[in-house]
């Protein structure tokens, strides 16, 4: 079978694989992969009254780089999914701690379905509107109900920002460190026709970023950027989630997290899901799935069709499978029990913690090239962004770049070294080269997304020149060391936010030398 990995790419292939990896998002030997069992494809909306787990443990790892459990903010949502009105109502409790060392008199939320709203502020560039908006704009809202806290009734919340995507919480006194605090909300969604992370196709509906998420404090204060056009504009604490979901008993939902129940009552199906130590919760609803999975090493492997197409599902899911399989032997174990590849409408790909949405366009003979890069790219990102934070808004280079030259990892590791090599000179130098002339800001690859003025500027960047700064550092130093440095990065930094600084200190501990010419000419232009 001849792919992308084993042949000289042309230059317009390169172009189309970057544009479609931008806009979505989104030392080891050669892995020894046994013979596949043969994976029966069965019909997932056949599930009736089934408990779908044994336990609800939703970790594999025991060590939890000094988190507790019980000082992270606890999200428990409940939503009532109504696909013949596009829309939901949702009771969600959020138990906020405050972990940082000065006291809050607010907490801020992101609504980012309000971004939705109007053609001002829906987050595509003009040249993606129609494609985004296929069958015309129409609007998309989330309508605060009601708030409370600790029981007591407020009304005094604020929405404000561009687009009215920012709830303030004030609180009645300080939250001091370490205490808490129970913010109750209700809430109505309206969805939009947008096939983009949040939104409806002709067969599925996306949930990313569909509810109200604690803003980050950090250093910097609040973080309440608006919800850009360019990148993935997003910036988010690990917490704890348990979520249920009500829908007409057709659906059939992939998760973030764990389904611990999938039962029907009457004419509605009822799913309880947990996941522990995720940045965020995302889904996706239609009743057109077809689910194979398999156990890669304690993870259950889910992948979600739309096609009976037996060939190209059984690729997919051989790249979702692989996939797993070298990140983890390369990077460190994957610490979740589930992971979910999802088909849906989406121009190209998109991460979010246990569950990528892959466009539904590439499952076909013709583009499967294209499917595996996109399947291998966002898998990779449950290690950077996933598991290893960052904020995407000021320093998207972090996780887009060393996720970009995870594709060579998986190639390097897959097919073979000359394979990688070849794939990384075809790809991810030449597609940069292509892009250069066409950049329309500085070459300073840590900038904030406001910075970038389109997605030509932000994939040649943030994406292409910043794996080229990690091909550097793998030339310089080697393979094995290069690897070294992910897998300290990624240990030393799993459940937390990171940052560029970080990254360079493992960098410089492993090599022992200072990497400030390096960075000056690489991430900052000078």
């Amino acid at each position: 079978m001849i792919n992308i990995f084993k042949r000289k790419i042309s230059l317009l292939l390169i172009i189309i694989i970057s544009i479609t990896l931008v806009i979505g998002c989104n030392t080891v030997e050669n892995t020894k992969h046994p013979q596949q069992q043969e994976n029966q494809i069965n019909k997932a909306n056949e599930v009736s009254d089934i408990s779908t787990a044994k336990t609800d443990a939703t970790l594999l790892v025991q060590d939890y780089n000094n988190l507790e459990f019980e000082k992270l903010n606890k999200y428990i949502i409940e939503v009532d999914f109504n696909p013949k009105d596009k829309s939901y109502a949702a009771k969600q409790k959020v138990i906020y701690v405050n972990n940082e060392d000065v006291k809050l008199g607010a907490v801020y939320f992101h609504l980012y379905p309000n971004a939705f709203k109007s053609k001002e502020t829906a987050p595509f560039l003009f040249d993606d509107f129609s494609s985004a908006y296929p069958y015309g704009f129409k609007p998309g809202y989330i309508d605060i109900k009601s708030i409370s806290l600790d029981g007591k009734d407020i009304d005094n919340y604020v929405i404000e920002g561009l687009g009215d995507t920012i709830l303030k919480v004030p609180l009645k006194t300080s939250l001091q460190p370490g205490e808490k605090v129970e913010i109750d909300m209700e809430y109505t969604v309206v969805m939009p026709p947008a096939q983009d992370r949040f939104g409806y196709g002709d067969k599925t509906f996306n949930l990313g970023n569909w509810y109200p998420i604690a803003a980050v404090y950090d250093d910097e204060g609040w973080n309440l950027d608006p919800y850009y056009s360019v990148g993935d504009p997003f910036y988010s604490d690990i917490s704890n989630y348990e979520v249920t979901i009500k829908a007409p008993k057709e659906i059939v939902v992939a998760s973030s997290g764990k389904i611990l129940s999938e039962d029907i009552k009457g004419n509605k199906k009822i799913w309880k899901i947990k996941a522990d130590l995720m940045r965020d919760f995302a889904w996706v609803a239609s009743k057109y799935f077809t689910m194979t999975s398999k156990d890669i090493d304690g993870t259950l492997v889910k992948v979600y069709f739309l096609e009976d197409n037996d060939k190209i599902n059984e690729f997919a899911a051989d790249v979702a499978y692989s996939s797993i399989e070298v990140f983890s032997d390369t990077f460190g174990k994957y610490p979740y029990t589930d992971y979910s590849v999802v088909a849906t409408s989406f121009p190209s790909g998109m991460e979010y913690p246990g569950i990528v949405f892959i466009g539904e366009k590439y499952y076909n003979r013709f583009r499967k090239d294209y499917l595996e890069i996109v399947i291998a790219h966002e898998t990779a990102h449950q290690w950077w962004y996933g598991v290893v934070g960052n904020d995407e808004v000021d320093e998207a280079w972090l996780d887009e770049s060393i996720t970009t030259y995870s594709e060579v990892v998986y190639a390097d590791n897959k097919y073979g070294e000359d394979i990688g090599d070849n794939y990384y000179d075809n790809n991810i130098a030449a597609g940069y080269e292509y892009r250069k002339s066409m950049i329309q800001t500085n070459e300073v690859i840590v900038k904030s997304l406001s910075e970038f003025k389109n997605w030509t500027d932000y994939g040649a960047l943030a994406y292409n020149k910043g794996a080229m700064f990690i091909h550097e550092i793998e030339k310089k130093y080697g393979e094995d060391t290069l690897y070294a440095i992910l897998r300290e990065y990624f240990d030393r930094y799993r459940f937390l936010n990171a940052t560029t600084e970080d990254f360079i200190s493992v960098c410089e501990e492993i090599t022992g030398d200072e990497f400030d010419e390096m960075v000056d000419q690489w991430l900052y232009g000078r």
